[in-house]
């Protein structure tokens, strides 16, 4: 399946620990997921911007590139698995349409319906590709004209008319403006992951610091900064990482306050795996990859258990990082 990647954080910052270094890093996780890589950020005139190709990030020399030098204070990257859809620029995550970007992981059917409500919204000339990703995308940048340009508002409801109308596997998204980043995990299909990083001139953080068995990884870029990391899978053993819960959205607004909640009710047209064509399944059921994140959970887990029982033989609080920031086939796939 895809994987997402998003970084906000309350100063310009590289992502390059994240993109590259960190024991569970997208260039790792980039070996299951070798159909296209893609940035989006705001640069510093408050711009959205994206780069993408379709080529896997562990062959990209400019995958590294732009992790390494890329300064922003919010940015999302992706890394693509396709379900069946060409490998094309059109086709790669993420999506720029009005000043707002976006990027899916999951199966969502694009039917006539949805095309008629693109159509009806205005946005259906923003759709080149053939992904149904992109019609999602297209239904969001729609739904947020339509409310005033209200990203929360827009977000809100193209997902409430998705989940009213069309069949969904999965609608696991990261949606970002200029002033907010929003993360929907919907249902509870794949995972979706939050990291909040707090600093303060009283607690200022480290160099961010962290190993496996394999590699050890240190960034001074982390050092002093309060962000908030979000991604598809934990990519390092802290264990202030927290799983979304099913139909959770979470919101960071233009100061960074972080918000939560369930403002969707349940799928109409639910799909399962076996409801998938075969690109589509394969797509979200990637054996290797399976393997790889359950042995994952394992060592969070214990990280976890050592964490609580650490902070109660102390008599303190836990980790310093916990607080923060306050188409089935032949149809369109991915």
């Amino acid at each position: 399946m895809c994987r997402l990647f998003a970084l906000r954080s309350d100063q310009p910052v590289t992502a390059e620990f994240w993109l590259l270094d960190a024991p569970y890093s997208l260039l790792n996780q980039s070996h299951f997921n070798a159909d296209g890589t893609g940035f989006g950020w705001i640069d510093e005139t408050g711009s959205a911007r994206i780069r993408k190709r379709p080529v896997a990030a562990y062959e990209s020399e400019a995958f590294a590139r732009a992790a390494a030098t890329l300064r922003s204070s919010s940015m999302i990257a992706h890394i693509r698995l396709s379900s069946g859809a060409v490998h094309s620029d059109e086709n790669t995550h993420p999506f720029l349409q009005d000043g707002i970007i976006t990027a899916h992981n999951g199966v969502l059917e694009v039917t006539d319906e949805m095309r008629r409500r693109v159509a009806e919204l205005g946005t259906a000339d923003h759709v080149h590709g053939t992904t149904d990703s992109e019609w999602m995308a297209a239904l969001i940048t729609g739904e947020v004209a339509v409310h005033d340009g209200d990203l929360h508002a827009g977000v809100v409801a193209a997902l409430r008319w998705i989940s009213a109308h069309v069949p969904v596997y999965s609608v696991n998204i990261l949606v970002m403006n200029r002033d907010e980043l929003i993360a929907v995990r919907l249902p509870a299909t794949n995972e979706l992951w939050v990291l909040e990083r707090s600093a303060t001139d009283e607690h200022p953080r480290e160099a961010f610091e962290q190993s496996s068995d394999s590699l050890r990884a240190r960034s001074e870029d982390l050092r002093g900064v309060r962000s908030v990391v979000i991604a598809s899978e934990p990519m390092d053993d802290d264990p202030a990482w927290r799983l979304m819960g099913s139909g959770e959205l979470v919101r960071l607004d233009a100061e960074g306050v972080l918000t939560s909640e369930h403002p969707f009710g349940p799928l109409a047209q639910a799909l399962s795996i076996d409801d998938l064509g075969l690109s589509a399944a394969a797509s979200q059921a990637h054996a290797a990859q399976e393997r790889a994140q359950t042995e994952r959970r394992h060592h969070l887990a214990e990280g976890h258990e050592g964490h609580e029982g650490h902070a109660s033989h102390e008599g303190h609080e836990g980790h310093a990082g916990h607080a923060g920031p306050t188409g089935p086939d032949g149809n369109a796939a991915r």
